[in-house]
C-alpha cells in the first residue's frame, strides 16, 4: 500500500483562490438571474439563483432574490423560508424584511408581518412605503375578529362582562436601592482606547455581504510605533527639490513685489514639505502644479491589477479622463489573463480605447509586448462579435500596431495573419 503523504501547502494557498472562483461563478449566476427578473421570466430566474446557492451559500442577496420570484408565482411558504434564511445570513438587510412581510401578509399572518415591517422602519425610518404598509395592516388587525351589530349571536357587553369593582390603590414604600460602584478603566483598556495619546484607534467592523466592496484589496505597510510617539523614524532619504514661481504676474511691473517664490521638497514616501521665503499666499495655478506633481508620483504604485470585469471597469470609470494613469493601468495587466478577467464582459468602446492606448506608447508595453496583448484581446469571448463593430480608425490603429510587432517585435507572419483573421481586417 503506498504511503499518502501529508497535504501540500500549494492546495492550501489556492483554497481562497477557488472560493473567489467559485464566488465570481456566482456572481454571474445572480446577474443571468436579475436579466431574467427585469423579463419576468420567474423559473429561469430560480433555477439561476439555485446555481448560485449551490456555489456560494453565505450570501444573503441570493436567497432573498430567489424569494421575490416565489413571491411572484405565489410560491408564499417558499418566499418566507428563503426571506428569513436572508434576515438569518444579514439581519440588516431591509429588502428581505419587507418581502417577508408581503408573504406573511397574503398568508394571513397579519401580526408577524407588522413586525417585519418594524423592523424595516428601525433600520430605515423614513421608508413611506413600509409606513404605508404598516398603516393598513393595523387597520386590518383593529376589525380583524369583530362581529357585526346585525349579527344574531352578539350579546351586549354589559350582561356578559360586569363591571370591576374599584380597588384602593396601595402605597409601597421602595428601598433606595445601592449605587454601583463605577470602576475607572484600567491600564490595558485605557491602552486600547488610546486615552491620552494622540492616536486615531481603529477597530474592526463587519459589514454585511450585500454592503461590502467589490474593488480589489490593496496592500497596506503597517509600522510599529512605540508608546508615546506619533510617527515612526523614517531613514534619511534623497530629497527632490522643485521650485514653483507664480507667473500670474508676469509683464505687470506693478505686480511684480506679489511673486511668490517657494521650495517644495519631495521624499520618497510621496510628502511634501514646504519652505516659504516670502510670507504670502500661493497662487491655485502652484497649487495645482504641485498637486498634479505628486498625484503623478504615487498613482501607479496604488494600482492593483484587476481579478474579474467588475473590477476593471470600477477603476476604469475612476481613470476617465486620465489617458496616462488609463496606460499605465493597463501596463499592469499581465496579457495572459485577459480572457480570464474580462470572460464575456467585454465591450466594444473599452476595446477600442485599448487600441488607442496601446498605439498611444508603445514602449511602455514593452515588457509584456503588444503582440501579447493583441492576442490576449482576440481570445475573449464572443470577440468575432466585437470586431465586427471596429470602426475605420480603430482599424488603421490595428494595422500600424500588427506592423510593429512585426518590424520591432519580430512577429511572424502566421501570427499576423491569425491577427488579422481574428480582428477581421
Amino acid at each position: 500500500m503506498e504511503d499518502v503523504g501529508p497535504t501540500s501547502l500549494d492546495s492550501k494557498k489556492s483554497q481562497p483562490a477557488k472560493m473567489d472562483k467559485l464566488r465570481q461563478e456566482a456572481h454571474h449566476e445572480k446577474e443571468r438571474g436579475n436579466s431574467f427578473v427585469k423579463m419576468e421570466k420567474w423559473d429561469e430566474a430560480i433555477a439561476c439563483y439555485n446555481r448560485a446557492i449551490e456555489l456560494v451559500k453565505d450570501d444573503a442577496i441570493y436567497y432573498a432574490n430567489r424569494g421575490l420570484c416565489y413571491l411572484k408565482k405565489d410560491s408564499l411558504h417558499q418566499a418566507e423560508t428563503d426571506c428569513s434564511t436572508a434576515i438569518g445570513l444579514d439581519p440588516t438587510y431591509v429588502k428581505a424584511y419587507q418581502r417577508r412581510a408581503t408573504a406573511r401578509e397574503r398568508l394571513g399572518s397579519l401580526r408577524a408581518a407588522s413586525q417585519d415591517l418594524n423592523e424595516v422602519l428601525k433600520l430605515e425610518p423614513h421608508n413611506s412605503q413600509a409606513k404605508k404598509q404598516r398603516d393598513d395592516l393595523r387597520n386590518r388587525m383593529g376589525t380583524k375578529g369583530l362581529k357585526s351589530k346585525s349579527s344574531p349571536n352578539s350579546t351586549p357587553i354589559s350582561e356578559t362582562k360586569p363591571f370591576p369593582k374599584t380597588v384602593p390603590p396601595k402605597i409601597i414604600e421602595l428601598q433606595d436601592e445601592p449605587v454601583k460602584e463605577v470602576k475607572p478603566p484600567s491600564e490595558l483598556e485605557r491602552w486600547r482606547d488610546g486615552v491620552g495619546e494622540d492616536i486615531t484607534v481603529i477597530k474592526p467592523f463587519k459589514k454585511p455581504p450585500h454592503l461590502r466592496s467589490k474593488r480589489a484589496l490593496k496592500s497596506i505597510p503597517i509600522h510599529e510605533i512605540p508608546l508615546g510617539k506619533t510617527e515612526p523614524e523614517r531613514p534619511a532619504t534623497r530629497l527632490q527639490i522643485v521650485e514653483l514661481e507664480d507667473t500670474l504676474s508676469h509683464g505687470d511691473s506693478n505686480n511684480n513685489s506679489d511673486k511668490i517664490k517657494e521650495t517644495h521638497v519631495i521624499d520618497n514616501a510621496g510628502d511634501v514639505k514646504a519652505e516659504v521665503k516670502n510670507k504670502e499666499v500661493i497662487s491655485p495655478a502652484s497649487e495645482k502644479l504641485l498637486v498634479d506633481l505628486t498625484q503623478k508620483e504615487v498613482l501607479k504604485e496604488n494600482m492593483v491589477p484587476p481579478t474579474n470585469s467588475m473590477q476593471f471597469m470600477q477603476e476604469w470609470k475612476m481613470l476617465r479622463g486620465n489617458d496616462r494613469a488609463k496606460s499605465d493601468y493597463l501596463s499592469i495587466i499581465d496579457p495572459s489573463k485577459i480572457p480570464s478577467i474580462f470572460d464575456n464582459a467585454l465591450e466594444s468602446p473599452v476595446l477600442s480605447e485599448f487600441l488607442q492606448l496601446l498605439h498611444g506608447d508603445v514602449t511602455k508595453y514593452a515588457h509584456h509586448t503588444v503582440t501579447s496583448y493583441l492576442r490576449g484581446l482576440s481570445r475573449v469571448k464572443r470577440f468575432s462579435a466585437l470586431a465586427m463593430f471596429l470602426s475605420n480608425k480603430d482599424k488603421q490603429t490595428l494595422n500600424s500596431l500588427l506592423e510593429h510587432c512585426k518590424t520591432v517585435e519580430n512577429c511572424s507572419e502566421t501570427d499576423i495573419a491569425d491577427l488579422k483573421n481574428k480582428f477581421e481586417l
